[in-house]
């Protein structure tokens, strides 16, 4: 039986999962195809339907369930426009673009509780509270859930106006990013002190959090009431200056942050910290398991999640490595697949995205016109380059989901050349010189150069480097001393574990530096055209595309 689970038109992060029972077969973001960032405006994601479909070689006639994650009718009339299209499902998929006898039998499932399904069912627990935090969605905006013998009972919700995701994008905006950009704020924050307070938010031994907030005010209303409360606290909104690139020769926005804007997002921070421990309080005395799930776009925030971990509030945690909404199309195919008896297959690993042949990769290339050669040993010839201090475009395999690059999509570095973490920001990336980069560390040797209490193995926790570590792998190491470690095994990615442990072997330093491969305010790399594009378009010494080598000009081959 298969299920399909689509986000989308409503909302944002656009994306399609294919599910067979009660295993994820194929799961891709629209925006990875699309090459539009975060599928906004109300999309179908089309082009992910279509991969979907096409990479399992069935039609739409072979679905038996198309899951929606979000339920029209549950929606306030106050709210948000809704596209006249999700009035007609037949319209949602035109026999033009998906032939078909009969549409699949529709399932709607309200937009947070796919997401707690895309948390709860995948974890390796029986029993668990979950806890989903975004930006709204159809009536609330934070929702705590009970996962008990493979179901999920809804216990409370705090209404949508009282978001911790909207006022956490509010500042986003104000201090100068775009509201869909909250990890800049998030590291931002390392560099600010947190002076400021919110009195309009208190936290709730109950619920969790609370915030004064009038209910009856149009949800587009609200961003203006974090608005003026910041402008109150003496923040002036901050404006960028335009300034010509000479790498990029193009005119683009720079940023100057004063004390105030780094000290609001350092505020901003901390309050999200106060809530979220508070939520997980709640949720441990509410369902007294001290197992913790997360979804939802505020579970995104690796520094919340550290800290929570940190706390003592759990013993183990489980963070959907899709926790943003596209995360909410896995989890509305497996709400749907566990409503008809199908065990949810656990999650080893989040790679099931398209993938490429060294015949396609050659075909690109040779249509391009360039110059490459076959590799014998990809992970040993890409470990060579990293020890030498070269920068790496690492394309290998189906591509992950989520807004994390582990492995198959990334841009590789050395973590213990001076200056590599400037470089890569500057010249790789394009984007502000405070960004900080995590590693990707051999699992078995995390432990002796950080404070995990877990493995993390999708990028989604802050944790500190011991004191004596930092200098070695100071491209890794974020200004407050922490990091955001990916934790390989063998198990999930045998590839690239294979080129960390040859890394070490020549360097003595089990991690490399791992960020996603694409450029500044682009989607991660899907096709081998994306890959070539972001190469020649940076300063990356080399590209390795499955077992295929491009290296620029005066690079020892």
């Amino acid at each position: 039986m298969y299920i399909l689970g689509i986000t989308g038109p409503l909302g944002h992060d656009a994306a399609a999962c294919l599910m067979k029972e009660g295993r994820i077969v194929v799961m891709v973001e629209e925006e990875r195809l699309s090459r539009i960032p975060h599928s906004p405006g109300g999309q179908m994601p089309y082009l992910a339907i279509e991969h979907c479909l096409n990479q399992e070689g069935i039609t739409l006639d072979h679905v038996d369930y198309i899951a929606l994650s979000w339920d029209k009718s549950l929606i306030p009339e106050t709210k948000i426009p809704l596209p006249d299209v999700f009035d007609d499902v037949e319209s949602l998929f035109p026999k033009s673009k998906f032939p078909h006898n009969k549409l699949p039998k529709v399932e709607v499932v309200d937009h947070h509780l796919a997401h707690a399904a895309s948390a709860y069912y995948f974890s390796p627990f029986g029993e668990a509270g979950v806890l989903v935090a975004d930006g709204a969605g159809e009536d609330c905006s934070t929702t705590l859930y009970h996962g008990i013998d493979g179901r999920l009972k809804k216990l409370d919700s705090i209404h949508h106006n009282e978001s911790l995701g909207e006022f956490y994008a509010t500042v986003t905006e104000y201090v100068g990013f775009d509201w869909n950009d909250p990890g800049k704020t998030m590291g931002l924050a390392s560099f600010g002190e947190a002076i400021y307070d919110f009195p309009r938010i208190a936290t709730d031994p109950v619920k969790g959090y609370s915030m004064k907030i009038d209910h009856s005010l149009h949800m587009t209303k609200v961003e203006n009431v974090w608005k003026r409360e910041m402008f109150r606290l003496g923040v002036i909104p901050n404006k960028g200056v335009r300034r010509y690139n000479p790498i990029t020769y193009r005119i683009s926005e720079h940023l100057e942050f004063d004390s105030t804007h780094r000290n609001l997002a350092a505020s901003a921070q901390r309050k999200l910290e106060e809530c979220y421990l508070s939520l997980a309080r709640a949720l441990v005395d509410r369902t007294g398991s001290r197992n913790l799930c997360l979804a939802g776009g505020v579970a995104l925030n690796c520094v919340a999640n550290g800290k929570l971990r940190r706390s003592g509030l759990v013993d183990d945690l489980f963070i959907q490595p899709a926790a943003n909404d596209a995360g909410a199309a896995i989890g509305a195919a497996a709400e749907i697949a566990a409503r008809l008896g199908f065990t949810i297959e656990k999650l080893s690993g989040n790679y099931s995205g398209p993938s490429f042949t060294n015949d396609q990769i050659r075909a690109t290339l040779n249509h391009l016109g360039l110059k490459y050669r076959t590799a014998d040993d990809a992970a040993e010839l890409a470990s060579d380059l990293l020890a030498e201090g070269r920068t790496v475009g690492w394309f290998q395999g189906r591509s992950e989901y989520g807004p994390r690059a582990l492995g198959n999509r990334s841009m590789l570095a050395n973590p213990s050349v001076p200056d590599i973490q400037n470089h890569m920001n500057r010249n790789v990336k394009f984007r502000e010189g405070f960004r900080p980069f995590g590693p990707s560390v051999l699992e078995e040797e995390a432990a002796d150069f950080f404070e995990l209490m877990s493995p993390s193995p999708y990028m989604l926790q802050s944790v500190y480097v011991k004191p004596d570590k930092r200098s070695q792998i100071g491209g890794v190491v974020h200004v407050d001393g922490s990091s955001r470690p990916q934790t390989v095994t063998k198990e999930t990615n045998a590839r690239y574990h294979q080129l960390i442990t040859r890394f070490r072997a020549k360097t003595g330093i089990p991690m490399v530096l791992n960020t996603s491969f694409n450029l500044r305010g682009e989607p991660m790399v899907n096709s081998p055209y994306d890959a070539i594009r972001t190469y020649m378009s940076g300063a990356l010494d080399a590209l390795i595309m499955e077992d295929i080598l491009l290296v620029k000009d005066g690079i020892n081959q």
